[in-house]
């Protein structure tokens, strides 16, 4: 969809209104034709040819100002149609940036109000029309351009021939007092310029935006497009001075005067690129930020879920030590109480055996039941603290026919419990993956407190595996944590998880958490 699809969609865009437009066009090219005759308000050494250099000089600096615009467009975007560019309110404000205003004024106090119509209205169809034909702009917002740009070069030459008629001309003959008037009455057109220029823009504006006049306004005149504006304006003083040189030399003095019109719509693009530019690097950091903080959510979501599955561990293990060890155990002395009395009676030796089969089968299950709250919430970290739990894990590991050995250094920090069971959690997968993928025949399990923090490294002389290589996937599923879930975990708490392993030479696993005291 193009620009002017949405400039001047609503009322503007209706056919009655673009009739409008090109019967206003039409009436100002006929009037200006009519009443078309040079009215020079000094003498122009240069004659009859001056309006063809003023248009041709007007037509030059409009369409390379737009050629330079599209082709900025081009290289930022990568393509001018269907561009996420078309929706920022900085390029359709450059479509409005008129860099050939001051030559209209100029040609109106050179040449005459006539002049400077068909100045304005040939420029603006040239520039327009090729905005047209590259598909920037539609019918109807170029109409509305071209038809606006001619009332504007109308009001301002009038103004400025008006207040000129207010005081006697005469030949140049070296008097401040003339220039004086006659460069107030530049400034005083210049200032009405600019005030056309901004209720041009003003209903694009509201129109494209969908919004009111104040905001219209607002978002104007802080646009660098209306500062740069002013800054082209500026130079409308300086151009008519160029009348007190002879032929060839006044026509070079306005390519010189126009080469800084172009500068500073040059800087205009620059600087609107820049503010694109600096839009979409906050864009970026807005989107970082609200990944950072949706991450940092994600994190604080899957403590708590950490610390709720640690919460329901803990009040299984302590249902099945209370309830289900306790039936258990119960039983198993029932048994037992029942085999002593049965064993004073004359029972069938199949009897005697099935009994003592019910009696075994009791005590493994309370061993089971055992083992399954010391998997579910150990004790004894609750009660002896990390060390204590380690220690512990090296014996069960022991039991399971690797060697392990614990070795604790430095004077121990009072931790956080999340962090305690997070760091024996980390362990405790550790050493299950020796004792189930590893193939090792020792383990070393090493806990140093640090002045600021604590360090544990758990070192196997097993078999290894790649760096980027998991553990069995069947394993880690029945087991909830794998590699993945040791650096979730070691991520949780605020540690630094690494991970050294080498085929055939070990794995190494060193975690370091930073403590810091009150």
């Amino acid at each position: 969809m193009m620009i002017g699809d949405r400039i001047l969609s609503s009322r503007c865009a209706k056919p009655l209104f673009l009739v409008m437009l090109c019967a206003v066009i039409v009436g100002l090219f006929l009037w200006s034709l009519l009443n078309y005759h040079l009215q020079p308000t000094q003498p122009i050494f240069y004659g009859s040819r001056a309006i063809y250099s003023t248009l041709l000089l007007a037509v030059i600096l409009a369409l390379l100002g737009r050629i330079l615009l599209l082709r900025i467009l081009k290289v930022e975007i990568g393509g001018l149609r269907g561009s996420p560019y078309h929706h920022t309110s900085a390029w359709r404000l450059l479509l409005l940036f008129d860099v050939a205003a001051p030559v209209y004024l100029v040609a109106g106090d050179l040449l005459g109000v006539s002049p400077a119509i068909l100045i304005a209205l040939v420029t603006q169809l040239v520039v327009q029309g090729y905005t047209l034909w590259r598909g920037l702009i539609s019918w109807t917002n170029a109409a509305y351009r071209v038809a606006t740009t001619g009332l504007l070069a109308l009001i301002a030459a009038s103004v400025f021939q008006h207040i000129r008629a207010l005081f006697p001309t005469s030949p140049r003959s070296g008097t401040s007092y003339l220039e004086s008037w006659e460069l107030l009455a530049t400034l005083l057109a210049t200032f009405v310029m600019m005030l056309l220029l901004i209720l041009i823009s003003l209903p694009v504006i509201m129109q494209s935006k969908h919004t009111n006049l104040p905001s219209a306004l607002r978002e104007y005149v802080h646009s660098p497009v209306c500062r740069f504006q002013i800054l082209v304006l500026s130079v409308t003083p300086l151009l008519p001075v160029v009348d007190i040189f002879d032929n060839v030399v006044a026509e070079l003095a306005w390519i010189f005067f126009l080469v800084p019109l172009l500068a500073i719509y040059y800087l205009a693009l620059i600087s609107t690129k820049l503010g694109l530019r600096t839009e979409e690097l906050q864009r970026t950091l807005g989107d970082l930020s609200s990944a950072r903080r949706r991450q940092d959510e994600l994190r604080d979501y899957a403590s708590l879920v950490t610390r709720v599955q640690e919460e329901e561990r803990k009040r299984l293990a302590r249902e099945l030590h209370d309830d289900t060890a306790q039936a258990l155990i119960a039983l198993s002395r029932g048994l037992d109480g029942l085999g002593r009395a049965v064993g004073k009676l004359e029972l069938p030796q199949k009897d005697r055996e099935w009994l003592a089969n019910l009696q075994d089968m009791a005590d493994h299950t309370l061993e089971s039941v055992r083992r399954a709250c010391r998997d579910l919430r150990p004790s004894v970290l609750d009660d002896l603290g990390l060390q204590a739990a380690l220690e512990w894990l090296c014996d069960g590991s022991n039991s399971r026919g690797v060697a392990s050995s614990f070795i604790c250094t430095g004077q121990a920090i009072k931790t956080t419990p999340e962090a305690e069971i997070a760091i024996f959690r980390i362990a405790q997968e550790a050493l299950s993956n020796v004792w189930r993928h590893a193939r090792a025949t020792q383990v070393e399990v090493e806990l140093t407190y640090l002045p600021d923090g604590l360090c544990l490294r758990i070192q196997d002389n097993g078999c290894g595996f790649l760096s980027g290589q998991t553990f069995d996937s069947q394993h880690d599923s029945q087991s909830g944590l794998g590699l993945l879930g040791m650096r979730e975990r070691a991520m949780l708490i605020g540690a630094e998880l690494t991970i050294d392993t080498v085929p055939g030479h070990g794995c190494t696993v060193v975690l370091t958490l930073p403590i810091h005291q009150n």
